[in-house]
């Protein structure tokens, strides 16, 4: 039985050519329900319908698709914007954002709702989401993890990864720990959340995006 909770928004370009030629995946947190959340993650009414134990398992692709193609300017929807404008250096028009995001897979770490960002995990969460990212990482095979934020980075499980360091200048640096899957090496690279007030500078951060993919 599948522990993955909210499938991942897979973009349909992610399988055969990705994003610069890598499948890359880009891991968030998890989803935020303010209203009507259960205490088993569940998040009333907009679950009420699924048998999913912490939630819509279409969760993730329908906030997806609603950023990409109708964007309406929320907060949360900044966040991606600021991610994207990082990663290729420049603010993108419709066409370039909707190539961007179909080329990528997204994907929130923690599969159960939360409160809010920084809540405390209900016990047993953390041990299941572990056991989901692995499941998807054996079933997509990225070629590279991009993680947002520290703080998922130090939730993360180790699994003998080795850990390294990524110089950017002389002045700035982020951390690597690097997985083998099935006999494959994934690095996951840690960077600033893009809604924090350093990630959102998209300008800056362009430069740590130039050296993780060699352009």
């Amino acid at each position: 039985m599948s522990e993955i909770n909210f499938r991942p928004w897979v973009g349909k370009n992610y399988l055969s050519k990705g994003y610069k030629g890598k499948r890359v995946l880009v891991l968030g947190v998890s989803h935020y329900c303010k209203e009507n959340l259960e205490e088993d993650g569940r998040c009333y009414p907009l679950c009420k319908q699924e048998n999913f134990i912490s939630g819509c398992s279409s969760f993730t692709e329908e906030v997806l698709h609603d950023i990409v193609y109708s964007y309406s300017g929320e907060k949360y929807q900044q966040t991606f914007l600021c991610f994207e404008r990082a990663v290729v250096g420049k603010v993108l028009t419709q066409e370039e954002r909707e190539e961007f995001w179909e080329s990528v897979m997204f994907y929130n770490y923690i599969q159960y709702a939360q409160a809010g960002p920084r809540m405390p995990l209900q016990p047993g969460y953390e041990e299941k989401s572990e056991k989901a990212f692995k499941e998807l990482l054996e079933q997509y095979m990225p070629d590279l993890i991009i993680v947002w934020g520290v703080t998922l980075y130090g939730i993360m499980p180790d699994w003998g990864g080795v850990e390294s360091v990524l110089k950017i200048s002389d002045d700035a640096q982020t951390k690597v720990r690097t997985y083998t899957i099935n006999g494959k090496k994934i690095p996951a690279i840690v960077v600033q959340h893009p809604s924090t007030p350093i990630g959102k500078n998209w300008g800056y951060w362009h430069d740590y995006y130039k050296k993780i993919f060699g352009s």
